[in-house]
Parts: C-alpha cells; sequence; structure tokens
C-alpha cells in the first residue's frame, strides 16, 4: 500500500489523470445552468446532426453535404458529423449537442501536456501546463459550449505536437512505410482535418505549410517527410477543395471581414467630408492619399492584432460578446501577466527549429481574428495554447532564477494561493451569477417558451413570432421540439432571395410564421378568424402571458393571444386608438 502511495505522489501521469478529471468535472458543473441556454448556431449544429442521423441530409434536404447552408452562413461539416454519433444513441438535446466540446476541452489538457513536455523535457512545467489550461476561463468556456473551432483546436494541438516530434526520430530499420512515418501522417491528417472544423484555421494551417517548408531550408530538415506531409495533408482537405476557393468557402468571411465593414467606409467619407468643409482648395487631395481603404485596413488590422496579443485584452478585459466570456474577468487570471511577459521574451530568445516553429505559429495564430475584427475567443483559439506555454515557462524561469530552497517554497505556494483564489473567483461567478445576469446574451428566447407553446399549440391555428425581436426563432422550435426532419425538410418556407448579408431566414414552418407584422397590425385585422398567438417583446399593450428573466423581474417575451387582446382592447375603450384607421 505505502509503495502504491508513493507511486501515486510520484507518477506524473497519475498527477496528470488527476488533472483530467478534475477538467472534466469543471466542464460537466452546472453545465444545464451555465452556460444558461443554446445559442441559435448551437441549436442549428444540434438539429442538422439530428437532420443527418434520421434522413442523411440536412435542413435543406442536401444529401450528406460537406456544406451546411444552414441560416446562410455555410457550417462546415465537422462538428456536425462528430455530434451525429451521439444522437444514434441519445436523444436531441443541450448536453448532447456539447458532449464533442465537452470531450475536447480534457483532450486539449493531454495534448498541451505533450506539447509542453516535448519542448522542455521538464515533468512539473508540463503538468502546470496541463493545470492552467485545465482552468483557465477561456479553455472552461468554450468547452462548455457547442464551438466549432473548440475541435479544430483539439486537432491543432494533437497536429502541432506530431509535426514538432516527426523530425525527433530517426528511420527504423523496418521497411514499413506508415510505421516510419506515422507521425508526419498523423500530423497532416490532423491538421487537415481542422478544416472540415473552423474557417479560420484553414489560412493557420495554410501559413503553418509555408513556414515548414522555410524551416527546412533553414534547419536541412527531411525534406522526404514534408513531401509526405504535404501528399497527406493534400488528401485530406482535397474534397472540401471546391468548397474552401468556391462562393461558400468565402461566404463567412464576407459576412464578418473587415473588409465587409461599413463602418470603414463611412469614416474614409467622414474624413474626406471634413477635409473639403475645412480647406476645399488643397486639403482634399492630401485627405484622398493618407485617408483610403488601404491604409485604414492596415491600421485596424494592425490594432486588432495587437490588441489579441497584449495582456490587456488576455488579462483584463477578455471578449467583448458576454456569450462568450463573463464580464470582470480576463480570458486568463489577472497575477499571471508577469510571467506571459517573460515568458516571451525568454522564449524569443531561443533559437531551433522547435522553438521558432512555436514563435512563427503563436505569431500567425491571431491572423484570421484580427482579419474579421476585434479579438474574439473563437475566432483566435489557436492562440490559446502559446499564451498557456509562454505563461507556464515564464513562471518556470523565475523558478530556476531563486536559489534559496526556503524562497523557492514560497514562490510556489504564493503561485498555488494565487491560482486557487482567482480561480474560485472566477468559477464560483461564471457558475452562478453570470447565467443569471447574461442568459439573454446567448439567445433572447429560452426552452421556457417551447414548453409552454407545447401546451398552447393544439388552440391555436397559427402562432406569429416577431422576427425583429426574435430571429431565427425556426431553429428553436425545431430543435427542443424535435421536430420530424424529414417534415420539417417538406414544410420549411424560405424567402427566394437571400438578405444583403446573405443570410437566409425562414418565413413559415407549419402553423409558425415568422415576420415583421408588428401586434397591432393582427389586433386590427377584424376580418381574420383565425386562432392567432403572437411573440414579441416590443410591445405596450398588456400581453395575456409572459416569461420573465432569471431575477424574474424583467419580461423577456410577451405573449398574445390576438382575440382575447383585441376583446380586452374594446371593453377599455382603447381599441380605436390602435385601429384608428
Amino acid at each position: 500500500m505505502n509503495k502504491l502511495i508513493k507511486f501515486c505522489f510520484n507518477s506524473t501521469y497519475f498527477k496528470l489523470i488527476i488533472i483530467l478529471l478534475f477538467a472534466l468535472f469543471l466542464r460537466l458543473f452546472r453545465l444545464s445552468e451555465s452556460p444558461p441556454r443554446l445559442t441559435h448556431d448551437e441549436m442549428s449544429i444540434g438539429y442538422n446532426a439530428f437532420s443527418i442521423i434520421k434522413t442523411g441530409k440536412d435542413e435543406w434536404g442536401k444529401i450528406l453535404p460537406l456544406d451546411f447552408e444552414a441560416f446562410g452562413d455555410h457550417k462546415l461539416p465537422g462538428y456536425i458529423y462528430a455530434l451525429a454519433p451521439f444522437l444514434a444513441f441519445f436523444q436531441l438535446s443541450s448536453f448532447v449537442v456539447k458532449i464533442p466540446s465537452i470531450l475536447a476541452g480534457v483532450a486539449v489538457v493531454i495534448g498541451i501536456f505533450l506539447i509542453i513536455k516535448n519542448l522542455t523535457k521538464n515533468d512539473s512545467l508540463s503538468l502546470f501546463g496541463a493545470l492552467l489550461m485545465a482552468i483557465s476561463p477561456w479553455s472552461i468556456q468554450i468547452s462548455r459550449m457547442a464551438l466549432e473551432s473548440h475541435l479544430a483546436l483539439l486537432f491543432f494541438i494533437f497536429g502541432l505536437y506530431y509535426l514538432l516530434t516527426m523530425f525527433d526520430f530517426k528511420k527504423n530499420n523496418t521497411k514499413n512505410f506508415i510505421f516510419n512515418n506515422y507521425r508526419v501522417i498523423l500530423s497532416a491528417i490532423l491538421l487537415g482535418l481542422t478544416s472540415y472544423f473552423y474557417v479560420a484555421y484553414r489560412l493557420i494551417t495554410f501559413l503553418l505549410i509555408i513556414i515548414l517548408f522555410i524551416l527546412s531550408l533553414k534547419y536541412e530538415l527531411n525534406r522526404k517527410k514534408i513531401l509526405i506531409f504535404c501528399l497527406f495533408f493534400l488528401i485530406i482537405v482535397s474534397p472540401i477543395m471546391q468548397q474552401i476557393f468556391g462562393k461558400s468557402g468565402s461566404a463567412r468571411f464576407n459576412q464578418i471581414s473587415m473588409f465587409s465593414d461599413e463602418g470603414i467606409n463611412s469614416t474614409i467619407l467622414e474624413q474626406h467630408n471634413f477635409c473639403f468643409l475645412s480647406q476645399p482648395k488643397f486639403l482634399p487631395k492630401v485627405c484622398r492619399l493618407i485617408y483610403n481603404k488601404p491604409f485604414l485596413y492596415v491600421e485596424t488590422f494592425t490594432k486588432n492584432y495587437l490588441t489579441f496579443i497584449f495582456p490587456s485584452f488576455l488579462f483584463i478585459n477578455g471578449d467583448k460578446l458576454e456569450y462568450l466570456n463573463n464580464p470582470g474577468f480576463g480570458e486568463f487570471y489577472l497575477f499571471l501577466v508577469p510571467f506571459y511577459l517573460i515568458g516571451v521574451y525568454e522564449w524569443f530568445k531561443k533559437t531551433g527549429y522547435k522553438a521558432n516553429l512555436i514563435k512563427i505559429c503563436f505569431l500567425i495564430s491571431p491572423i484570421p481574428s484580427a482579419l474579421a475584427g476585434y479579438p474574439q475567443i473563437v475566432r483566435g483559439s489557436a492562440l490559446l495554447p502559446f499564451i498557456i506555454l509562454f505563461i507556464s515557462f515564464g513562471i518556470f524561469e523565475v523558478f530556476s532564477l531563486i536559489k534559496n530552497r526556503y524562497f523557492k517554497i514560497m514562490f510556489y505556494l504564493l503561485i498555488i494561493f494565487l491560482l486557487l483564489i482567482s480561480f474560485i473567483r472566477f468559477y464560483v461567478s461564471y457558475t452562478y451569477i453570470y447565467p443569471g445576469k447574461y442568459e439573454t446574451a446567448f439567445y433572447p428566447l429560452s426552452d421556457k417558451l417551447v414548453a409552454f407553446l407545447d401546451n398552447q399549440e393544439s388552440n391555436y391555428d397559427m402562432i406569429y413570432f416577431d422576427k425583429n425581436s426574435f430571429p431565427d426563432a425556426h431553429i428553436l422550435i425545431s430543435f427542443y421540439q424535435k421536430i420530424d426532419p424529414l417534415w420539417y425538410q417538406e414544410n420549411i418556407l424560405r424567402p427566394i432571395n437571400k438578405d444583403g448579408f446573405g443570410f437566409s431566414h425562414p418565413t413559415k414552418l407549419g402553423k409558425y410564421e415568422f415576420g415583421e407584422n408588428i401586434v397591432d397590425n393582427f389586433i386590427c385585422m377584424t376580418d381574420d378568424k383565425r386562432k392567432i398567438l403572437y411573440i414579441t417583446n416590443n410591445s405596450q399593450i398588456i400581453p395575456q402571458w409572459n416569461l420573465k428573466d432569471f431575477s424574474n423581474v424583467h419580461i423577456q417575451t410577451k405573449i398574445y393571444d390576438i382575440d382575447k387582446t383585441r376583446d380586452e382592447l374594446r371593453s377599455s375603450n382603447k381599441f380605436l386608438s390602435i385601429c384608428h384607421d
């Protein structure tokens, strides 16, 4: 027994297992409460996977597509197909939709452990990196949501690990091609698979391949392995090559990139107008040279890029989007800032193939997010492992400088204390306070509405959603009612033309309709004998029912029985004030 206890305390892998179990616990605890709701993207992923497993088609009726049109945003297939097998055994639910991401959230802990161990040969440093991945706000938050980029991150981390190690081992005597090159092949496959999960990783892996060629020339790496890597990478991505370079591949980028930002055009026009008003003869010519799209694009990209890797975003402010970040907390704990800076400084002094590969990966990871806009932890998820690495490396650099054993122990205890306090403050806030304060940041409607409609649906001929209040409510209904995908494919009605951003918003699904008519219009349609239920959050008329927020104070959803509302307005002599025409 004593030997077993001693082994457990001394075994690196036993400690890693404990960290993994802790990571799993952190990703499961109060999962149904925080996050409080699914986003419409999560519901779309879940319902499309449900449709695939039931009919072999997506919601648009396409057979086993590699491009899921969904809302017109052209979702990538990776997460949907990763989720589908789980739906063969479990019912569609908010928990099941998150299973692939939860598992990825545990697996990335192993991945960062392997990367740091390979780079530093230090078990303690590797374990600390694994622990930091397990408890960092960034990792916890994306692990508890069904995010495509999180699975892309998983494949990226393990692909990077095999990319780091593929030159470590000399050729064995065996003539088995796979055995001799399995690390090269695994790296190519894993990095290639990221392109099936999230668009940002397509740019990152493309740049990574170019960098790999450059490094192979500088360090005289095995050219044969480089060619094998490229061959297998191309084999993996070839089924989606047309999609990558086609219209659907660029659709999402066009919808969100800074090149589609009308604000930039407005800024340029404003500058030109003020130049003309200030000095109409000479100044407009100068302004056209210094205030134009190329200059503003470079300036915007640079600001976005630097903001992402600077401590203010990573350790203080965090993501601006409330559904991706608990406001008041950074993506990492504040006391880690100096260790991050020390880690970056010390790492960039290192030389060699592996050190330079890490440097370049760190530098290219924020590029997709910077091209799209302000830093976002989903688009920039590839940056996460490098921040973990630099923080861990910085702490151990400081630790190694301390020579006095007593001070070493004090430093160690201080780090543990600060980490524990910081983690508890974040996690208690995230699991108990955050869900009540920011539930509508995820989606304006909750599954409580669906439960209400399940009881009321048979009493009405039409249930109308105000789409200005609740966009894409059809996916909420389809997901939580588990509507038969075959019936859905046959009955969903969409407009012929997409909107100006390329999105497609359904107008009708069975007795559910989605449009811009205000409740007043239905109240005044006295000739319409249909029983109508109207759902909005944007009317001053007193509703028959309302759904309130977590605190039971603020009304989030107003529900009107049109006939009853009309009768109540007539009895209070308010009908003519609304329907005066």
